[in-house]
C-alpha cells in the first residue's frame, strides 16, 4: 500500500492537468488571431490528363507525364475555420502517346505554366477540435500551445498561362506544325481546382502539410494540342509536399514583419 501523502499527490496531479490542458484549449481559441498570415511553399507533382497520352489507361496515364513543379500560397485565416489563399505556381507536366495507337498518332509533349488564382479553404478539423493533439511545455513547465492535426476542403478558380512543345515521334522527332490542332504559342484558359489537404503544427512559427487536388480547365490546348477527335477538356491532379511559415500579426490585423516571430 502507497502512503496516504503520495496517494493524495496523485489525486491531485489529475485536476491540475486537466485544468492546464483546457485553459491551453481555450487559449488557442484566441492565439490564431494573432497568427492569421501563413505563407505555403510547396513542392508538387502534376498528372496530366489531355490529349496525348494514354487515355485509355487512367492509371497508368496519372505516370505518364509526372513532372515535378513549385509554387506558394499565401493565405489569410478569416475565421478560425475559414481562410482564403493565392496560388502561385510555376507548373511542368508532359505526356505520350503509345505507339501504334491514338488513330496511328504517335507524339509526346512537354509543357511550362504559369498558375496564379485565388482560392477559399474551410478546415473540417483541427480549428476547433482535433482528434490528436499533444502538448508543449514551456520552461516554466507550463502547457503553452499543441501540435495540432488539421484537415480541410478547398476550391476556387485560376489562370493559367502555359507553353508547350509537341514532338512527333513517329518522324524524327520534329514538331508537327502542319497539324491544325497543334498550338506553339502562348495559351491562357481558366481552371477551376477542388481538392483536400492535411497540415500538422510543429510549432507555433512552422507546419508541414500535403495536399491532394484536381482541376479542370476551360481549354482543350494547355498541353498544346487538340485532337480532331477529343470529346473532353483538359485536367490534371496535383499532389504537393508544403513547408508552412506562420506570420504574426498585431491586434489590428497587421503582419508584424519586423520580427516574424518571437
Amino acid at each position: 500500500m502507497y502512503p496516504y501523502h503520495l496517494t493524495m499527490k496523485n489525486k491531485l496531479w489529475l485536476p491540475i492537468v486537466t485544468l492546464l490542458l483546457l485553459s491551453s484549449i481555450d487559449g488557442y481559441g484566441q492565439r490564431w488571431k494573432l497568427r492569421r498570415y501563413e505563407l505555403d511553399m510547396y513542392v508538387a507533382g502534376v498528372a496530366f490528363h489531355g490529349d496525348i497520352g494514354l487515355a485509355d489507361k487512367p492509371i497508368a496515364n496519372m505516370f505518364n507525364g509526372f513532372r515535378p513543379s513549385v509554387g506558394v500560397n499565401p493565405r489569410f485565416m478569416i475565421r478560425q475555420n475559414v481562410a482564403v489563399a493565392l496560388d502561385l505556381g510555376w507548373y511542368m507536366y508532359g505526356g505520350k502517346d503509345e505507339p501504334g495507337s491514338s488513330h496511328g498518332r504517335y507524339y509526346s509533349f512537354n509543357t511550362n505554366a504559369f498558375v496564379h488564382g485565388i482560392r477559399g479553404e474551410y478546415y473540417i478539423l483541427g480549428a476547433r477540435e482535433s482528434i490528436f493533439m499533444s502538448g508543449m511545455y514551456n520552461r516554466r513547465g507550463m502547457v503553452n500551445d499543441y501540435n495540432r492535426l488539421f484537415l480541410y476542403l478547398y476550391g476556387g478558380a485560376s489562370g493559367i498561362l502555359s507553353k508547350s512543345h509537341v514532338k512527333d515521334l513517329a518522324n524524327g522527332g520534329v514538331e508537327p506544325l502542319s497539324n491544325p490542332g497543334y498550338n506553339n504559342n502562348l495559351v491562357y484558359s481558366l481552371v477551376f481546382p477542388v481538392g483536400a489537404g492535411v497540415k500538422f503544427d510543429l510549432d507555433p512559427r512552422w507546419s508541414i502539410g500535403l495536399e491532394f487536388g484536381y482541376s479542370f480547365s476551360l481549354s482543350d490546348q494547355i498541353d498544346g494540342y487538340a485532337s480532331a477527335y477529343s470529346q473532353y477538356k483538359d485536367s490534371y491532379y496535383t499532389a504537393s509536399v508544403k513547408a508552412i511559415y506562420k506570420i504574426r500579426n498585431d491586434k489590428n490585423g497587421r503582419p508584424i514583419f519586423k520580427k516574424l516571430y518571437r
